[in-house]
């Protein structure tokens, strides 16, 4: 079985360098802040050896020539200067704590800048990415060591540090001597061709690495969400046997990308070790014979030194550029996937008059045939319309396309007589309290969860919702009532309490059409009858719509709706369809009897 998500080699890479400017571009204070910083760090911490060069050949002046006054005058200004150069220091010690904070801001900024994409996004976008993957792609992706965060501030300007190091070291050493400052550079050439050669690997090898973690993720989403159908059939072993086999793909990434690490810091390391001793020799030499003052090959090995992990880190770079870059075309993939099309100038909606679907079809794409076929339909100002039909007919489908949340392939859903495409969708939604099929409840507590749904929060508002939801009196019951935990997904809840909490959610919206989806599947008669008589009592002119099973429920409808295979096969009162043999047969057979009483 396949461990990892599909990675789509046709998407094409960004603009990193331009990427990475943009945001930097957000953020250009810091970025000149660090780039100050790290100039004057680099020049305090390379001005030592020079400054000590300095004082050694003065000091043997002064001791070989005792007489000397100038000396002394010369080691009182360098001591001046090293107070000085001290003084810098400080300063630049601020840099590692800037460059931490930066780290944040940046994953902050990134994190909320693609969280928002992916909220606009529709059905189709989540049809193609699970929430294990989004979530690894917010997280993982982003944030630590060597991710994209600390790369666009730490990585950089670690390598900016070093190139700088690199620079200062090199332009002191040709003051010094020429000669020996051409054996230092030696490594560079060897480690820019040692990464063009690998960057393809490096690139490959780490995004089959995220990818292993977007699976592993994934599959914990799956476990936790589904841990009670894990439970309840005894699947525990067999599940932990999927888990290993994504566990085990993760391990083969992970190994792969520290093999790579591995292997190519040592070679790094290595061609600079052998660069350093002959450079020791090489300088050691031209000491003993003259060449070249103590102080000057003090300064020289000390620079020497100083080079190392300079010239260790500047490939560095390069990897965990790499590895960003991976990161930012997993980011970039998603806020590129096709957003659903947005007027520029949407038609304000106002109350809610009338809803039409005039020759509606629409498929899934990924599904054979349409999930509704030239489906024509009209609902007035306050009329309540039930609708009902097998499994599999259409029914959830109707009503996203009512929410607005999904288009239709073709035809128009009309309300007020504007196309949905065309209308501010954020101002007609405000006026829909949704009710799905499965309720689904976010963790916090359950005021939370109910006053998530109004536009005005308050607790009368909160009593009506809960009065009319039948859940004032159960509520009590609860230990800490309204600021009771729900826990994910509402796990502490009854199947039917979640219910109420998602109809209590969606009055306090003060909605003007309603929208069920198959709500009495969790409600049993007495509270579907007690819901319906206060939706009557306290909105007058309230349009909704209702998906059920329940022969009951069409007492409190005008009209019924009936689906079958997509397509509208009955649309009528239940008495006036009730003449209708196929519908008595289906009313018979799947809602129990023909007769409702009213």
């Amino acid at each position: 079985m396949s461990t990892l998500p599909p990675s789509n080699p046709d998407t094409p890479r960004v603009d990193h360098v331009r990427w990475i400017a943009r945001i930097w571009n957000e953020k250009r204070w810091l970025i000149v802040a660090l780039f100050f910083l790290t100039l004057l760090s680099s020049a305090v911490a390379v001005s030592y050896p020079y400054l000590t060069k300095r004082l050694l050949d003065t000091m043997q002046v002064l001791l070989e020539s005792p007489g000397a006054s100038d000396p002394m005058r010369e080691i009182n200004r360098l001591l001046l200067i090293f107070a000085a150069v001290g003084v810098g220091g400080l300063v630049a010690s601020l840099f590692p704590g800037v460059r931490g904070v930066t780290n944040s801001v940046f994953e902050h900024a990134i994190r909320s800048r693609y969280f928002n994409k992916v909220l606009g996004k529709d059905y189709s976008f989540f049809s193609k990415f699970s929430s294990g993957d989004i979530v690894t792609r917010l997280t993982d992706d982003i944030y630590d060591f060597p991710k994209l965060s600390w790369f666009l501030c730490s990585g950089i300007f670690r390598a900016v540090e070093s190139i700088s190091k690199v620079i200062f070291c090199l332009a002191a050493m040709v003051l010094l001597d020429w000669k020996l400052t051409l054996f230092s550079m030696i490594p560079l050439p060897l480690m820019i061709a040692l990464f063009y050669v690998t960057q393809d690997k490096i690139y490959d090898t780490f995004r089959k690495n995220q990818e292993s973690i977007s699976a592993i993720n994934t599959r914990m989403e799956m476990s936790f969400s589904g841990v009670r159908i894990i439970k309840a059939y005894a699947c525990e072993d067999k599940y932990k046997r999927f888990f290993s086999d994504v566990l085990s793909t993760r391990w083969n990434t992970e190994m792969a990308v520290a093999r790579l690490e591995v292997v190519l810091h040592l070679i790094y390391q290595y061609i600079d070790y052998v660069a350093q001793v002959g450079i020791v020799f090489a300088g050691g030499l031209m000491a003993v014979t003259g060449k070249i003052s103590i102080g000057t090959f003090y300064a020289f090995y000390t620079y020497l030194s100083m080079l190392i992990y300079p010239i260790l880190d500047i490939p560095q770079l390069f990897v965990s550029g790499k590895r960003a870059f991976v990161n930012i075309d997993r980011l970039e993939e998603m806020s590129s996937f096709p957003e659903p099309l947005v007027q520029e100038h949407p038609e304000p909606l106002g109350a809610i008059e009338s809803i039409v679907l005039d020759r509606v079809s629409f498929d899934y794409g990924d599904r054979p045939g349409n999930a509704l076929s030239d489906v024509s339909l009209s609902i007035g100002k306050g009329e309540r319309v039930g609708i009902i039909g097998p499994v599999g007919a259409g029914k959830s489908t109707l009503m996203k396309l009512l929410l607005g949340v999904v288009p239709p392939r073709s035809g128009s859903v009309l309300v007020n007589g504007v196309d949905l495409r065309d209308a501010d969708l954020a101002s007609y939604r405000a006026r829909v309290g949704y009710v799905p099929q499965e309720a689904l409840l976010f963790s916090g507590t359950l005021r939370e969860n109910i006053d998530f749904g109004a536009d005005e929060p308050g607790d009368e508002l909160f009593s009506m919702a809960i009065e009319v939801a039948q859940l004032k009196d159960e509520l009590r019951s609860f230990s800490k009532g309204e600021h009771t935990v729900v826990g994910q997904r509402g796990v502490s809840l009854s199947g039917g309490q979640k219910q109420r909490m998602a109809i209590a959610r969606a009055i306090a919206r003060k909605p003007a059409l309603l929208l069920f989806d198959d709500i009495t599947a969790s409600l049993d008669a007495a509270n579907e009858e007690r819901l319906m008589k206060r939706l009557d009592e306290l909105f007058a002119g309230l349009t909704y719509v209702v998906v059920s099973h329940r022969l009951s429920t069409l007492q409190y409808v005008d009209k019924v709706l009936y689906l079958e295979g997509g397509a509208i096969r009955g649309f009528g009162t239940h008495e006036d369809l009730l003449e209708l043999p196929w519908y008595r047969a289906f009313i018979s057979e799947h809602m129990g009897s023909t007769g409702v009483s009213r």
